[in-house]
């Protein structure tokens, strides 16, 4: 290996420390376990990078078969950490596999000469494989949360991914030169350490993104970026000409609750109900906690029909799985206010008036003795094709205005 080579993997090594270090850092002071996974990737990348770097005095065999194995476990371990992120269960079982299968297979390429086109193909295809797998989980984004960074960090392993790909096939076929002596394999080094560092720093800003959008006790979307959402939702509904409604739903005697039980059953009850709304509402809707016990929730290209649906579906899931928390007959029930937008509508077409439609329909809702959905009326005579019903549980029509 050529010594400008070695240089460039030493001074990777180096900097995979320094960026494993502060991502541990991060990790403990934001409580965030993604970045543990992420620092201990890093670790593995540098490991990796010593072992390759150190071919000459540890000979081919352990340079090989450690180094490399140890950059798939953290390639792995990066797609891990996105998992965790996003609150799954990280692959682990997956990535002791793949390096089983990448080992196995350099030590086949070792044992049946030195094939190094082969070993070459053999590690970039699976680095490729694991940063394509790790970009794609960045743009499955989950909950309606933060984006721009997502994409951002995707894009980062994409070309990683595309170019790993590209140079194990290319090396496979004669395309791309071997690696050895010369700028190219330098080149190739440096591009690699700086799209580390990019996506090291990606994933922070991802983290402290996600740690700034949510509510801290519902893990839902703040008030903040539940309405930033809504603006952005409803300018692409606006765009498309789609229907765009919004629910605002609240918890019924909610002071109650804590008066009698305490707050810590409160905090339980909000912790129980933000775990209800995704089982009512679609993958493409967002929820937020707007503040208190009342919860905004987005839902693009329903109409007053459809938003009237996913609200009757989640006030019956509250009122049956919300009736008892931690062994307390708690009895709690869920109002809510609904308004859309239609295109060409003279009704409410920007996220305050949604707001303030949907906030006068949750009034009158609770005025009529709660525990129901409320539609607010359109103007002009025009007519929501959500059903209209009498007072009782179930759907009204209602004013936008207290």
């Amino acid at each position: 290996m050529d010594f400008q080579v070695q240089t460039v993997l030493s001074v990777s090594a180096v900097v995979g420390l320094l960026l494993a270090g502060l991502q541990l850092l991060a990790g403990w002071r934001l409580r965030q376990s993604c970045l543990f996974v992420w620092s201990l990737a890093n670790l593995f990348l540098t490991t990796g990078c010593v072992f390759l770097a150190a071919r000459i005095d540890i000979g081919l065999p352990a340079s090989v078969l450690i180094g490399n194995g140890c950059i798939l476990i953290g390639m792995g371990l990066i797609y891990s950490g996105i998992r965790t992120l996003d609150e799954r269960t990280p692959r682990l079982a997956a990535v002791a596999v793949v390096t089983a299968l990448g080992t196995g297979l350099l030590g086949l390429s070792l044992w049946s000469g030195n094939n190094l086109a082969d070993r070459v193909t053999i590690t970039s295809v699976l680095v490729g494989c694991w940063t394509a797998t790790a970009g794609r989980a960045l743009l499955q984004t989950p909950g309606g949360g933060p984006i721009i960074s997502r994409v951002a960090s995707a894009l980062v392993l994409m070309v990683l991914a595309i170019g790993y790909t590209l140079r194990g096939l290319g090396v496979q076929f004669g395309i791309v030169p071997l690696p050895g002596d010369g700028p190219v394999e330098v080149l190739i080094a440096i591009v690699g350490l700086g799209l580390a560092i990019c996506w090291t720093f990606g994933s922070l800003y991802m983290v402290l993104e996600k740690v700034a959008s949510l509510d801290d006790l519902t893990g839902l979307l703040n008030r903040r970026s539940i309405l930033q959402r809504g603006e952005e939702l409803l300018r692409s509904a606006r765009a498309r000409r789609m229907p765009f409604s919004l629910l605002l739903a609240d918890l019924d005697h909610f002071k109650s609750v804590n008066d009698r039980f305490g707050h810590d059953v409160g905090d339980l009850a909000l912790k129980r109900f933000a775990a209800v709304v995704p089982q009512s509402i679609r993958s493409n809707d967002v929820a937020g906690r707007y503040g208190g016990e009342e919860f905004c929730i987005l839902l693009p290209g329903a109409d007053a029909k459809g938003a009237h649906a996913i609200a009757e579906r989640l006030r019956l899931l509250v009122e049956a799985q919300l009736r008892e928390v931690a062994s307390h007959d708690i009895g709690v029930t869920l109002t809510v206010g609904a308004a859309t937008y239609l295109p060409g509508s003279s009704g409410p077409d920007t996220i305050a008036d949604l707001i303030i439609a949907a906030d006068g329909a949750l009034y009158s809702g609770k005025a009529l003795g709660r525990n129901r959905t409320a539609m607010a009326q359109l103007p002009s005579g025009e007519v929501p094709s959500a059903p209209r019903e009498t007072p009782g549980h179930g759907a009204i029509a209602a004013e936008p205005s207290r």
